[in-house]
């Protein structure tokens, strides 16, 4: 903890401190990604969070069938198409990155206006 976050703590009061508490922990993974499917937008991310998870059914799938098989057509025919799947669903899951990136920015931009505003009305 630097000298300015010391200062910061001790100028803050009670109910500050509970809300710079509330407010300065992150959500995980998880959490940022389930808070994606709420919104204006989120019948689009619903979309693409259900083709995702059908993709990579499908590649885990195509990919055992792979491994079963003896034949080398058969073998090729399987693998490059869980192949294909595969990628196409960690394509999806890593395009869903950029919007838990804006959401962060969001909460942290509002974070600050709060700051902000209880700094105007303190003096």
């Amino acid at each position: 903890m630097s000298d300015v976050d010391r200062l910061i703590e001790q100028a803050l009061d009670d109910e500050d401190r509970a809300l710079r508490e509330v407010l300065s922990r992150e959500p995980g993974f998880v959490a940022s990604a389930l808070g994606l499917l709420t919104g204006p937008r989120a019948w689009a991310r619903w979309v693409m969070f259900i083709s995702q998870a059908v993709m990579f059914i499908g590649g885990v799938w195509l990919a055992w069938l792979f491994f079963q098989t003896e034949e080398v057509l058969e073998a090729l025919r399987y693998g490059i198409s869980a192949g294909v799947l595969l990628l196409g669903s960690l394509v999806m899951k890593t395009g869903m990155t950029p919007f838990m990136t804006e959401n962060r920015m969001v909460t942290e931009i509002r974070r600050l206006e709060l700051r902000i505003e209880r700094m105007r009305s303190g003096s």
